[in-house]
């Protein structure tokens, strides 16, 4: 079941009715069948790993905090650790670490037979492994208390809107507000529906149209050059944001009607004047979760030099490897951590140097800045959208080799019959997002609901309105997955 798709809109009313019509007391477990639903939709016979994820946490959670003693808590936590990993390690990167070591043993033609193990990669294994992870380094820690209730600790883990595709939650967070006792509340839910409304609109609308482009040119690596393939991976960074905000969106949303607050993933990332700040307003729980639980526990950056850019490219390479079992990813992780190193080069050693036209032209600073990072992360994109890595650097060789093909690329997008339409539709809504996002940076990252309410009537209507013709209108023609379903 996809959020955009007939089944999860008859699926989200029903839950959100049943949820506040039933005792509060058996809401844990009305919220936990309905969440096992959800993910069953897909491939039932997953579920498996979802309870044994569950069960092993729910275990070594339990015994560690009945052990005081931090040296003995070790061999639980290593069990939590073995367990999760090897479940992701098993479905999601077997087949790409067989694969590269065949390669490397042909490369010195040696024989080399190991198995492919074919199984389809269960969603969302990579966000619940990391969401379960936490919870056990946590009680580990002793920053957090083990949950005793096992069926509350069952919904944290599997907890319907955010159980494929995130936020990743800390159990510190969702556990209590799972617990509470949530009365319906008009405000919530109409902030709820404005947030599901908006997620919809970024995927259903601007995601989808601006796929067909993005396609057209990443498709064929080698055949537009110039131009042409910057435009295609301008589009597609703006087709992968709003994709995964927009599935973020509908999982806040749906949340929030039921008086969960789930983090917010994305705060207008394409507005940041650096690559660290970047990483702090994109997909923003993967980038805590780096930093807390692999990047600090390596020194973090109260290192040497040499050490800090050793944690750095490490912490990336792993985060570029987290989104999928591809080299293409291990490439993007590795060229967003060549970015970051050089930002934190040139501090230590020019830490005068800085970008400034001063307070009268401080707006255009900020738009050469933001305009200038938006460039750069589009770099480790064109690996991202590529199917390998020879097709990417295929990509970047066709930007300066292959004669400009621009012109001929918007010409057939403008005269074909299926395409013109939606070709200058996805620029008008590429603006229309634009404006929104402005707003909401420059009122201190204010959220799409928090800005709709305070308006006037007409204007909180008019918006509705044309979400709901736009949505309405491109979800009859349709339904593509998720991009970040894949992870």
């Amino acid at each position: 079941m996809i959020f955009n798709s007939f089944q999860f809109l008859v699926f989200l009313p029903c839950v959100i009715f049943l949820y506040f019509a039933i005792p509060s007391k058996w809401r844990w477990l009305f919220l936990l069948l309905s969440s096992y639903y959800f993910y069953m939709s897909w491939k039932p016979e997953y579920a498996f790993l979802i309870v044994a994820s569950t069960a092993i946490d729910y275990y070594s959670g339990m015994r560690m905090s009945a052990i005081t003693d931090k040296k003995k808590r070790r061999p639980f936590l290593m069990l939590s650790i073995f367990t999760n990993l090897s479940l992701l390690l098993l479905f999601k990167y077997f087949n790409f670490f067989n694969e590269s070591a065949r390669a490397v043993f042909d490369s010195f033609n040696i024989f080399y037979n190991v198995p492919e193990f074919n199984m389809f990669l269960p969603v969302g294994i990579s966000f619940y492994t990391f969401q379960t992870l936490s919870y056990s380094i946590d009680v580990y820690r002793g920053t957090t208390k083990a949950e005793k209730h096992f069926g509350y600790f069952a919904l944290f883990v599997s907890y319907w809107p955010q159980l494929v595709a995130g936020p990743i939650e800390r159990s510190g967070d969702l556990l209590p507000q799972l617990r509470e006792e949530f009365k319906f509340e008009y405000n919530r839910v109409r902030e709820g529906l404005i947030r599901i409304g908006w997620g919809f609109f970024k995927k259903v609308v601007v995601a989808d149209r601006l796929s067909i482009f993005v396609q057209q040119v990443y498709q064929h690596p080698g055949e537009h050059g110039g131009f042409a393939v910057v435009l295609a991976t301008w589009m597609f960074a703006f087709q992968v944001y709003c994709d995964f905000s927009g599935y973020s969106d509908i999982a806040i949303g749906s949340a929030r009607m039921m008086g969960v607050n789930l983090t917010d993933n994305f705060k207008t990332p394409y507005f940041s004047k650096t690559i660290r700040e970047f990483w702090q307003r994109w997909h923003i729980t993967l980038s805590v979760w780096i930093r807390d639980y692999l990047y600090f526990p390596m020194g973090g950056s109260r290192v040497t030099y040499s050490r800090l850019m050793f944690n750095t490219m490490f912490t990336f390479a792993v985060m570029g490897l987290w989104h999928g079992a591809n080299w293409t990813f291990v490439m993007f992780g590795v060229i967003h951590g060549v970015l970051l190193s050089v930002r934190r080069t040139a501090d230590k050693f020019f830490p005068n140097l800085k970008f400034d036209l001063g307070p009268r032209l401080k707006w255009l600073t900020f738009a050469i800045s933001a305009f200038w990072v938006f460039n750069l992360t589009c770099i480790p994109d064109i690996f991202f959208c590529s199917a390998t890595s020879g097709d990417a650097m295929i990509q970047i060789q066709s930007i300066f080799t292959v004669p400009n093909t621009t012109h001929t690329l918007i010409h057939n997008s403008l005269t074909g019959a299926d395409t013109s339409v939606q070709f200058i539709l996805s620029w008008v809504f590429i603006a229309f997002l634009l404006f929104f996002d402005i707003r909401m940076y420059t009122n201190k990252d204010e959220t799409i609901e928090g800005l709709i309410t305070r308006q006037p009537v007409a204007v909180r209507w008019t918006f509705y309105v044309v979400l709901l013709i736009f949505v309405g209108w491109f979800a009859m023609t349709t339904n593509a997955a998720f991009i970040y379903f894949q992870f």
